[in-house]
């Protein structure tokens, strides 16, 4: 390849002396090992720097969320230790006011005389005492009430049966409170209701009371006790409840034991894991114990239930009073919370409050990960700004060389390329040349360089006619250019030979540097695409006569088979007495198979009628060929009890006939794949899509049917493809390719989604405009 200097510039490398350097300069420059190694220290310590600072903020932000749920936490633990003591308050002053009430003390003096439970049970002060403060306690949320005398036996009830026998609210108050305060409030207690009708005395149910208890006195004299039955399920819980802080938090009390003293929001997860019988209440029958494992998770703890230790909660509440844990715990249900609480001397319980530990951190741990991304970024980035220097240093230094290299590998390719390649300058006149377009051309590379290269190889059109160089794009270095359809270049014997090429000026603002010009010799794809165009209209005529084969050869027998099918129907109607059992089945099998042979023959002449029309498309209003389909297929539809749902279809271009006989072949297979006991429920639903295609119509036909594996979801559009035996479900297997087919002619497609026993979508794209028909 040879090149000139004026012409091919921009293939030399220009090379020059190095400037003169210092000694500061040749330690930093990227060969010395300061400047390898400066830009790596800096990003190091920026890093460090950085992380420094996230871990400092990170340490304050998860200090700063705890405190402020600490701060959280003990504002819903006070408010619900006050709203408790408002409520307990209200109950005792109810029962203070009722045994200061002169009418009860004097029934409870008049009662205290009645030596036997009937007597109780038919005195007018017992009577008195029901019809009073019965209806009172009733509207006030009150279980009932109970007047006992100094040595505890029950003197006045609403029941008979306690009337007489000792009472045991007197065992549940603590006595000298009572004695000092004159009323008390008992904590929740479990009562075994017994069947009086029973010889054995059997504890049939349980029931959960609490009591306020108030003395009654005339003067100093204790004339006895009155006690206000009270359902801790109600009222007493719901002081607890309102407590809680978040989602997921939970405010609860509990006694000395850590026994729960209220009901608990996650009674259904106790109950799952079997820490809670079902339907009983949790108040009494839950201890606050640690089983060490999640056991919401389905985690099992290791030790039995006895050894299990209280939570940190309860036992801190138990034993030091009051105390928090921000750090979190595992509560009753292994769950990571974290709490704070309080012991309530007077009341004798411990109130805890409770929120999961995720929830409440969560915020400060989306703000953490916030920083560690932040930290990240920044350490990437000095890492990169690093990268960067150093690429930029040795980027600087060895451009020269990669220019120089580029250059040598340009003319490598220039002479080793497959396609012909040479150089013009602004006149047309080559510059340089390769060998592969030597070769192609005939010439010998001194034969052209510096030869106007239109006069030699461009001449002549393919008709021998003179090709002007003022006509020619080609060869003129201004603007690029490619060479039009049946181009020739002649060769040095005078042959013309089909090539393809293009021009590309070296610099479009100064024509004089010239340009490149490629070629190739398209003789051999000339002679594969007229071999390609002969093939495509002999494989056009085989399918259009093995089309025609294939209906002439359905419709040629159908006559056999009307035979078969009327001599059987004469059989069966004549003979069929006279045939014995095997003759009647094989008889019935004839039918049957002759029935079936038609239908197959049938959907056999409509698959191959899809491409045998030759009318042009006509707009069609796809929801009114719905609507005719729905229209043939109503007794069928009426028999299954179908509900069809349709939505406004677009109108599209297409075959009238063969729309009517895709959807009705979609929606026959909806009617007739369904599930057993229920009822069909099919939705038709269209919209229009643009896209790079254009507009396209997308119908989705949907059903409730029996469905089938997404593994199938091809395998059902082939020919005589079932999934499904006769047994089941009728059919030839024909319906669903006979779609595809309608479809793909259409310049669309059919494709379908399915799950066994969810039903079947099938997706039909169609384009809303088209030209004519195939």
């Amino acid at each position: 390849m040879n090149t000139t200097p004026a012409g091919d510039s921009y293939l030399r490398t220009s090379t020059g002396d190095d400037e003169p350097k210092s000694a500061l300069q040749r330690l930093t420059d990227t060969d010395g090992w300061v400047g390898q190694v400066l830009p790596g220290l800096v990003a190091v310590t920026c890093i460090f720097i950085v992380a420094l600072a996230v871990m400092a903020g990170e340490g304050r932000l998860m200090s700063s969320a705890r405190e402020t749920n600490l701060r959280t936490l003990e504002t819903v633990l006070r408010n619900t230790r006050q709203r408790f003591e408002l409520w307990a308050q209200s109950r005792e002053n109810d029962a203070r006011v009722w045994a200061e009430n002169g009418r009860v003390q004097a029934a409870l003096e008049e009662l205290a005389s009645l030596p036997v439970p009937a007597a109780l049970a038919a005195s007018p002060q017992q009577e008195w005492m029901r019809d009073t403060v019965g209806p009172w306690l009733t509207e006030y949320g009150y279980r009932g009430f109970t007047l006992m005398a100094p040595n505890g036996s029950t003197l006045a009830s609403m029941r008979d049966d306690d009337l007489g026998q000792p009472s045991l609210v007197l065992d549940l108050v603590n006595a000298s409170r009572l004695a000092s305060a004159g009323v008390v409030l008992t904590r929740p207690h479990i009562v075994d209701v017994i069947d009086s009708t029973d010889s054995a005395a059997r504890a049939v149910d349980e029931e959960i009371l609490m009591y306020a208890v108030a003395t009654v006195r005339d003067g100093d004299e204790l004339l006895g006790y009155l006690a206000l039955r009270i359902d801790p399920l109600s009222e007493y819980t719901a002081t607890f409840r309102v407590g809680r802080t978040g989602v997921s938090g939970e405010t609860f009390a509990i006694d000395s034991e850590g026994r729960l003293l209220t009901e608990t929001r996650y009674g259904e997860e106790l109950v799952e894991a079997d820490l809670l019988v079902a339907g009983h209440p949790s108040i009494l029958h839950v201890e606050i114990r640690d089983p060490g494992v999640d056991v919401t998770m389905g985690g099992i703890p290791a030790r039995p239930y006895a050894d299990w230790p209280l939570t940190e909660a309860a036992l801190g509440v138990t034993t030091e009073g009051q105390g928090h844990n921000l750090q979190g715990y595992r509560d009753m249900r292994g769950v990571l919370v974290m709490g704070a609480w309080d012991w309530d001397p007077a009341r004798d319980i411990g109130i805890i409050t409770e929120v999961e530990l995720g929830e409440a951190m969560a915020g400060a741990n989306q703000a953490r990960a916030v920083l560690r991304v932040f930290a990240v970024a920044m350490a990437l980035s000095f890492i990169l700004l690093a990268v960067l220097f150093s690429a930029h240093r040795s980027i600087t230094r060895r451009r020269a060389l990669a220019t120089h290299e580029a250059n040598q590998r340009l003319s490598q390719i220039l002479m080793t390329a497959a396609e012909g390649i040479y150089g013009i300058d602004g006149d047309g006149v080559v510059t340089f040349i390769n060998p592969r377009a030597c070769s192609m051309l005939g010439y010998r590379e001194d034969e052209l360089i510096g030869k106007t290269m239109h006069a030699i190889v461009h001449h002549s059109r393919r008709d021998g006619s003179l090709f002007p160089r003022e006509e020619c794009s080609i060869h003129c270095a201004g603007v690029p250019a490619e060479s039009p359809d049946g181009d020739v270049f002649w060769t040095k014997n005078g042959q013309p030979i089909p090539i393809e090429s293009a021009s590309s000026p070296i610099d479009p603002n100064d024509k004089s540097i010239g340009a490149v010009v490629t070629f190739r010799d398209v003789t051999n794809r000339k002679r594969d695409e007229l071999a390609l165009r002969r093939y495509a209209q002999e494989l056009k005529r085989s399918n259009s006569e093995l089309q025609e084969f294939a209906y002439a050869a359905s419709h040629d027998l159908q006559e056999p088979l009307r035979k078969i099918q009327a001599f059987g129907e004469r059989l069966n109607n004549k003979c069929y007495d006279a045939l014995d059992e095997t003759g009647r089945h094989y008889l019935e099998r004839m039918v049957d198979a002759s029935t079936r042979m038609r239908r197959l023959i049938d959907d056999l002449l409509s698959y191959s009628r899809v491409n045998s029309k030759t009318t042009n498309f006509l707009a069609v209003d796809l929801s009114a060929v719905v609507a005719d389909v729905l229209s043939d297929l109503e007794p069928r539809i009426n028999a299954e009890e179908a509900k069809i749902r349709v939505s406004d279809l677009p109108a599209i271009e297409a075959d009238p006939g063969q729309m009517h006989q895709l959807f009705l072949n979609l929606l026959a297979n909806a009617l007739k794949f369904r599930r057993p006991g229920v009822l069909p429920s099919i939705s038709i639903e269209g919209s229009v899509e643009v896209g790079e295609n254009g507009a396209m119509a997308r119908i989705a036909v949907a059903d409730n049917g029996v469905g089938f594996e997404p593994r199938h979801a091809e395998r059902i559009f082939g020919m005589f493809e079932r999934l499904h035996g006769r047994d089941e479900f009728d059919g030839t297997g024909v319906g669903l390719a006979t779609c595809r087919k309608i479809a793909e002619r259409h310049a669309g497609e059919l494709t379908a989604w399915g799950e066994p026993d969810a039903g079947a979508v099938f997706t039909l794209l169609l384009p809303v405009r088209q030209g004519s028909a195939m």
